[in-house]
């Protein structure tokens, strides 16, 4: 009888009961992400990272429209109501126990399998001078008696952990190779698995699978020149036709995201690439401001692991002649450049509300520039592996 009027409260409190302050539920939902705050903006808080569903995590506070978690005795995160589903089931009071590993290779990947009583929140990241894997697990503490790692794992220097907290667990992938080309991370059963990508003994860019975006499409018009009042959906899919157009001249395998004006959300658009497993992606887009005198190129990423592509393809872009720099941004919070599975590149080409930049983007040469100049970028990247 406990457990059902607790579930009742917690439905209660999902509609908007005051009363009930605290209750546990399961993240469910597409693409789920932990928020760092309740902070918003155009694009939304700041995230921790994407989150397995089936995850039981108690609820703490309400704040508008956003629910905080309570990972670890001093630790919290913010999900949205949507991803959240209340659940009579109950937490143990103890941590969960972090018990063997084992790290092994594959072909192309490199794998860190964590063996934990149950599954727990976590986050991940990627750090850079030397580049490693970093990973935070909530609510949890160690019993990790030995770690089996095997030779063929030829990616993965080495491999640590530390107890920073009672219950909170900070491991350590740090990886052979100075750049990092992406991992998936999630649980399988109570195992949580990192499938860490190698570096290919040479790289060539006739290895990598590049996949290729056209921001907005179909019902999401975007922006609109100031002049030509042209549509920048209309104008990003041109700009992905040259780029897909090039790289397949030079027998490069490409994935289009779209190729007409269809609407797909963020959402689907990240669910498809992580089905199709691209070495790397570009977004096309193309900017616009309140401020007229606003113009040029910028490119975007949202992990540091991540940023060597970016100021590759920036430094290409500049040699366009007239095409001004508008930056390198970092710690972007766009949906199509927060997976860690694969390096991505946003590009905002030049700006709409900018009379000099309008003309340029409706030059039919100058989109064959950029096309020239991101291929550019991506083999001046890809020299930077070796």
């Amino acid at each position: 009888m406990k457990r059902i009027a607790s579930l009742f409260c917690g439905i209660i409190f999902f509609l908007g009961c005051p009363a009930f302050s605290q209750m546990n539920a399961v993240i469910t939902g597409k693409l789920p992400q932990l928020a760092f705050s309740n902070g918003t903006d155009r694009l939304g808080s700041a995230k921790m990272g994407y989150i397995d569903t089936g995850i039981i995590v108690k609820i703490t506070d309400s704040i508008n429209g956003n629910y905080r978690l309570q990972l670890s005795k001093y630790h919290s995160a913010f999900l949205a109501r949507e991803f959240l589903r209340p659940t009579a089931d109950t937490l143990p009071a103890q941590p969960a126990l972090m018990d063997a590993w084992s790290v092994r290779g594959g072909e192309k990947y490199d794998t860190v399998s964590i063996g934990i009583s149950r599954s727990v929140p976590y986050a991940s990241w990627m750090e850079t001078a030397p580049a490693a894997i970093m990973i935070q697990l909530f609510g949890v503490q160690s019993n990790t008696n030995w770690i089996t790692n095997l030779s063929s794992a030829k990616g993965i220097k080495d491999v640590s952990w530390q107890q920073t907290e009672d219950d909170v667990v900070q491991i350590k992938i740090e990886l052979q190779q100075h750049q990092q080309l992406g991992y998936s991370i999630g649980y399988i059963g109570n195992r949580l698995v990192l499938s860490i990508k190698r570096k290919p003994e040479h790289a060539h860019v006739h290895d990598f699978v590049v996949a290729i975006d056209a921001g907005h499409g179909g019902t999401n018009t975007g922006a609109s020149g100031v002049k030509s009042n042209v549509l920048e959906k209309n104008y990003t899919i041109l700009f992905a036709k040259e780029l897909e157009k090039l790289l397949e001249k030079k027998n490069i395998r490409t994935i289009m995201v779209r190729t007409g004006d269809t609407t797909i959300e963020n959402k689907d658009r990240l669910l498809f690439l992580k089905q199709q497993h691209p070495d790397l992606l570009i977004s096309f887009h193309l900017n616009s401001s309140s401020r007229p005198s606003a113009r040029g190129v910028s490119t975007y990423y949202r992990h540091v692991g991540f940023r060597q592509l970016s100021q590759s393809i920036l430094k290409q872009m500049l040699e366009i002649d007239n095409l001004p720099e508008f930056g390198n941004v970092g710690s972007f919070n766009f949906q199509l450049v927060q997976p860690t599975e694969f390096p991505a590149c946003l590009v905002e080409v030049a700006f709409l509300s900018n009379e000099q930049d309008e003309q340029m983007i409706l030059d039919k040469s100058f989109r064959e520039k950029v096309a020239h100049k991101v291929y550019d970028g991506i083999v001046q990247w890809l020299h930077q592996l070796d």
